[in-house]
């Protein structure tokens, strides 16, 4: 009797530590996007797994990846906010880039091995400015080898590793702005406003052979992408601090959906109309605009889906989020709450979330 009693006992302790196990690794539904601010040294994929590990998040996504040498920002999407990871990766980014003169690498950056060299001791700030406006508007870049671009199935920076260059058909893209800002030779510091599918690299070495020189990129950090300018952005430490305490403190430290298409024209649907949208149905809107694509939100500002104008002036849904009362952040995978209507996209999506301004500086930056 006394062996079995102690046996169960032991089976009792092992249950409550693989409960406690389970309860600290389970997933959670939690909506919203942070704005991560990439550490040099690591993956864009890598960062998302961390992110997503932290939130214990049933699903994240990022919104453009960045080389392991970029730094700053990299908007990861939680939840509901994947929906809109697609539309995250259409919009314009903004760099703050380094370039060295006098040396090109085979990557085209300081990861590379060098390959040409050119003497930079006589190049001035002038004939650097002077070709600026040659990069500005829209234009065909060829991408370098060394990318995440596949060719026939194989993503070409395995290729270049092995050795092995192809060629690479010239990509549209556009640079909406372009600005020097600081000469120091031989190296020198700009900032680009550009569209999606831009190399930084590839231009670097195009602005280095238009004044004939060889050159490299040295740094590289996104301070902006679409809606995201002039922002906090979160560091992996201090997620990491956060996560120590509660998921509160996590929680506190994501946007809202709706920060994803701020910009966009907005419509307030009522009860009736929220729930016609949802099932898919288009509506007559008083409030909608003449055309376009509008931010579908309830009475409380809440975003409820993405629509667009047809033809015949109705709002038409085009991606789905059903609001319900309860916030989906921080529900855990137990809660079964009854979501209204049809799911036309999804289960739910959380309110803005007011605490991210009340963070003090010693966990976010500013």
């Amino acid at each position: 009797m006394k062996s079995e009693a102690g046996h169960s006992m032991k089976n009792s302790s092992q249950k409550r530590r693989l409960r406690k196990t389970q309860q600290r690794h389970a997933r959670r539904e939690v909506d919203g996007i942070l704005l991560l601010d990439k550490p040099a040294g690591l993956t864009s994929n890598a960062a998302l797994q961390c992110v997503k590990r932290l939130y214990r998040a049933d699903k994240a996504g990022h919104t453009g990846s960045l080389d392991p040498l970029a730094t700053g920002l990299l908007p990861i999407c939680l939840g509901e906010a994947t929906k809109l990871s697609a539309l995250l990766l259409e919009d314009d980014k903004v760099y703050h880039a380094r370039v060295r003169l006098g040396v090109a690498t085979n990557t085209g950056d300081s990861e590379g091995e060098p390959v040409r060299y050119s003497d930079a001791a006589k190049v001035e700030r002038a004939a650097l400015e002077a070709a600026i406006p040659g990069f500005i508007g829209a234009q065909m870049q060829v991408p370098p080898m060394h990318s995440a671009i596949k060719r026939d199935g194989k993503k070409l920076y395995k290729l270049a590793r092995a050795g092995i260059e192809v060629e690479r058909e010239a990509r549209p893209i556009v640079i909406h702005a372009l600005k020097l800002l600081d000469f120091a030779g031989p190296e020198f510091s700009f900032e680009v406003r550009c569209s999606k599918g831009t190399y930084v690299r590839t231009l670097a070495e195009d602005w280095c052979a238009a004044i004939g020189q060889a050159g490299h990129l040295t740094a590289l950090r996104r301070i902006a992408l679409g809606p995201f300018e002039d922002v906090r952005m979160c560091t992996l430490d201090e997620l990491e601090f956060l996560a120590a305490g509660n998921a509160a403190g996590l929680d506190a430290a994501l946007l809202s959906p709706l920060a994803a298409v701020r910009h966009w024209p907005r419509v307030t649907a009522d009860a009736a109309q929220a729930l016609a949208l949802a099932q898919g149905l288009t509506r007559i809107m008083d409030s909608a605009p003449a055309a376009g694509r509008v931010a579908v939100v309830d009475s409380a500002g809440a975003l409820l889906g993405l629509a667009e104008i047809d033809a015949f002036g109705r709002v038409a849904p085009r991606r789905w989020l059903v609001h319900v009362n309860e916030p989906r952040v921080g529900r855990g995978p137990g809660d079964k709450s009854t979501k209204p209507g049809r799911r036309l996209e999804s289960e739910g999506v959380s309110p803005y979330n007011p605490a991210l301004d009340q963070i003090s500086n010693e966990h976010l930056e500013p």
